[in-house]
């Protein structure tokens, strides 16, 4: 028994593996294309509700410069299941782990993820043909990884947006020296972002 389900998962992660390979590099492409074309609408987007998060921010905390100590911008593991992949971006003071209900917005880059479920659906027709009764589980683990592909795509997009973030006026009077944006999971380890030359071609 035990033996029959390794050799599924081998097999499962053979056929995912080769079929999304495929996927992705075609996805890639597509996104890349898409943001070309709509790149000022899509910064600009972005930008804004994060100078509109900012001023509440300095609305709350008094005005008071320095408070604000990190940005944290997450994947959520929820979006995978309910197809949003949206990202949270929440707003801390040294608090970090002690803050239960942070001011945050929420926010998908659909120009990276709204084709995550076409290309699930061209995976299950590819990959049953190799794989017996692919089961909705199995799928949903597929997903999650490829959601993952996209995640990282949405980090590099979001490492060039900080950098312009920090341009803001709203950043300059609420954010000090030492304040982080950070890009990951609570509690596990996020990687910082906005700390390329700030001469880096936009």
């Amino acid at each position: 028994m035990s033996e029959g389900i390794s050799q599924r998962e081998q097999k499962l992660l053979e056929v995912s593996t080769k079929v999304l390979m495929e996927l992705w590099k075609k996805r890639l492409d597509v996104i890349k294309k898409d943001y070309e074309a709509g790149r000022e609408l899509y910064d600009q987007e972005i930008i804004g509700k994060m100078n509109d998060l900012l001023v509440r921010w300095q609305k709350e905390h008094g005005g008071r410069a320095g408070e604000l100590k990190y940005v944290i911008i997450s994947p959520l593991g929820s979006g995978v299941i309910t197809g949003s992949y949206e990202l949270q971006i929440a707003l801390f003071d040294q608090n970090l782990y002690n803050e239960e209900d942070p001011l945050c917005l929420y926010w998908t880059p659909k120009f990276i993820f709204k084709d995550v479920e076409e290309d699930m659906a061209a995976y299950k027709k590819m990959a049953a043909k190799e794989i017996i009764r692919l089961r909705e589980d199995e799928v949903y683990e597929i997903r999650r990884k490829y959601a993952l592909c996209h995640a990282y795509v949405s980090m590099l997009y979001m490492d060039r947006i900080t950098r312009r973030v920090f341009e803001l006026p709203a950043w300059k009077e609420t954010a000090g020296a030492d304040t982080k944006v950070l890009y990951g999971t609570y509690m596990e380890q996020m990687m910082e972002l906005g700390t390329a030359q700030e001469g880096e071609k936009r």
